[in-house]
C-alpha cells in the first residue's frame, strides 16, 4: 500500500456518510491490516512509526465517533509487543491483531441486538431513526415474531431509507416518515430503539441530529426510549470532549440566500435523564428513573 493509496483511503472514511461508527472502524481496522502487511519499511521501528502515524491520521478523520478512536488505539497498544518481533512476523501478528478486533466487533453487534430484541419481545411496534447496525441485527432478530416498525428518514442524506429497504425485503411492516413527523407518531410506538456514535460516562449519547427531540417526544409520551451500541462506544470522564461533526451545507440542497448561514450539524447529545436503558453486548443496564 503506498501512502498516495493510503491517503485516498483516509478521505473515502472521513467523507463516508452512509455507514454508521462501528462500520466505519472495521473499515479503518481492515485499512490497518492491509497497511501492516503491505507498508514498505527498512526495520520493525520504520513500520511500526508508519503505522502508528497512520492510525492516528484515521482516528484524526471521525472525532464524534468513539468505536474508530477505542478500537484504533487498543490496536496501537499491540504494536508495542510487534516491535521485538521480526519484521514479518510483527506483519501478521498485527494484521492478525486488527482482523480479530474486526471480529470482536461484529460479536459485540450481534450480542447487543440478542439483549435488546429480548428486552422487546414479541408484537411489538418500534421507533428508531437514522441508521444503526445493532438496531438492524434487532431487527432481524424479531422480523419474524410480529415485529412493526416506525423509520425516519434521518434528512439530509436519508439514512432511514437503508434499514426501510431491508425491513421491506424481511416484509416487516413498516411506516417511513419524515423527520418533522416524529412528534406525531412515537405514540404509537411501544418503544424507541436507536444506536449511538458515543455514549459518555455520565450515560448521555451522541447520535445523529434529531435523536435528542426523539427522545423528548418520546418522554412526554411515556414510551421508553432505548440506546442500543457496543461497550467500546463509551468515553471515559478523563476522554476529551466530543466535537459534533458539522458537514457541507450543500447537503441541504437549499441555493446560498444573501446573509443566510445554512448550517449541517450532524450529531447531538441527548442527555441520560431521557434514556430508558442502556443496552450493549454484557447486557441491559436500566435507568433509576424507569425502575
Amino acid at each position: 500500500m503506498s501512502p498516495a493509496e493510503f491517503n485516498q483511503k483516509i478521505t473515502e472514511v472521513r467523507e463516508d456518510r452512509i455507514q454508521g461508527a462501528s462500520e466505519l472502524a472495521r473499515c479503518c481496522l481492515a485499512i490497518l491490516a492491509q497497511a501492516a502487511r503491505e507498508l514498505p519499511a527498512g526495520s520493525v521501528a520504520e513500520w511500526r512509526k508508519q503505522l502508528l502515524q497512520l492510525s492516528a491520521g484515521l482516528i484524526e478523520t471521525r472525532p464524534s465517533m468513539t468505536p474508530v478512536g477505542n478500537l484504533l488505539r487498543r490496536w496501537n497498544d499491540g504494536l508495542a509487543v510487534d516491535a521485538r518481533l521480526n519484521l514479518p512476523v510483527a506483519r501478521r501478528s498485527a494484521a492478525g491483531r486488527a482482523e480479530g478486533l474486526i471480529e470482536s466487533s461484529q460479536r459485540a453487534v450481534a450480542g447487543c441486538a440478542a439483549h435488546a430484541a429480548r428486552l422487546l419481545g414479541s408484537g411489538r411496534t418500534v421507533m428508531t431513526h437514522s441508521f444503526s447496525s445493532t438496531v438492524l441485527e434487532s431487527c432481524r432478530l424479531l422480523k419474524d415474531a410480529g415485529l412493526r416498525m416506525i423509520v425516519t428518514e434521518s434528512r439530509p442524506l436519508e439514512e432511514g431509507r437503508r434499514l426501510a429497504e431491508q425491513l421491506a425485503d424481511w416484509k416487516v411492516p413498516t411506516v417511513y416518515i419524515t423527520d418533522a413527523q416524529m412528534g406525531l407518531f412515537v405514540a404509537q410506538a411501544d418503544a424507541v430503539l436507536v444506536g449511538a456514535d458515543s455514549v459518555l460516562a455520565d450515560g448521555a449519547v451522541l447520535n445523529k441530529a434529531g435523536t435528542y427531540l426523539l427522545a423528548l417526544a418520546a418522554r412526554e409520551q411515556g414510551v421508553p426510549f432505548y440506546v442500543c451500541c457496543e461497550s467500546f462506544k463509551r468515553r471515559a470522564a478523563s476522554d476529551p470532549p466530543v466535537v459534533p461533526e458539522e458537514m457541507a451545507a450543500t447537503e441541504l440542497g437549499v441555493p446560498l440566500w444573501p446573509g443566510v448561514t445554512v448550517r449541517n450539524v450532524y450529531f447531538e447529545m441527548t442527555p441520560a435523564r431521557l434514556v430508558s436503558a442502556w443496552i450493549d453486548e454484557t447486557g441491559v443496564r436500566q435507568s433509576h428513573k424507569d425502575q
